[in-house]
């Protein structure tokens, strides 16, 4: 039976992005709460609150799926990622604010993190060009931050041993390994990013 919230008619483009997002927003529950392999198209659909057959007017199996729920998770990230380099405050804040928002709201999305690990090697074999877009954005808008720290006289990363582009790398790996052992709650995740966004920021403190 059809959902009463399926249209009879073919979507517009807005209604099939709006419908992707939908199917993506309810795929990344599901994934975040049994894990990949244990959740199915049907599964997805049932979460989704549409019928079977509309999920395959619009992706072609969960592989497909998974990539539009990073995707739409991307897409999430990076507006607040905006908003923490657009606002005002000190240099070392804006950081820990920064990697709240990318890492620290990547968390969250998928609950507790105990199917992390599963999820991070999807990541890494279906989804290795979204997952780079993913990565992407934490570098670009941590470059950012730091040049503007650098013009207002908050940073100088000339003297730091090392690039930009390490510095950066080294945050996230350390963000990454915030995360290794009994998986962390959001809570605790947030103070250890608030921590590893201190140490960094004083490395660039004149």
């Amino acid at each position: 039976m059809q959902d009463e919230r399926e249209s009879s008619g073919p979507d517009s483009v807005d209604e099939a992005n709006a419908r992707v997002d939908q199917i993506a927003d309810s795929a990344l529950r599901l994934f975040a709460r049994y894990g990949y392999k244990r959740s199915s198209m049907d599964d997805i659909a049932k979460e989704a609150g549409l019928a079977k057959a509309t999920l395959y007017l619009h992706f072609k199996g969960k592989d497909d799926v998974f990539r539009a729920m990073l995707r739409l998770l991307a897409r999430r990230v990076e507006a607040r990622c905006r908003e923490v380099v657009a606002a005002k405050g000190t240099f070392a804040d804006r950081l820990g604010a920064l990697l709240l928002a990318h890492h620290g709201q990547a968390y969250a999305s998928f609950g507790t993190g105990e199917h992390l690990v599963e999820l991070k090697a999807v990541m890494n074999t279906v989804a290795a060009d979204e997952l780079q877009v993913f990565e992407r954005i934490f570098f670009d808008f941590a470059h950012e931050l730091l040049k503007q720290a650098e013009a207002s006289g908050e940073a100088a990363p000339s003297r730091m041993p090392i690039g930009a582009k390490d510095w950066i790398a080294g945050m996230m790996f350390a963000s990454a390994g915030a995360k290794l052992g009994t998986p962390p709650t959001s809570e605790e995740y947030a103070r250890r990013l608030k921590a590893i966004a201190s140490v960094f920021a004083a490395a660039v403190t004149p």
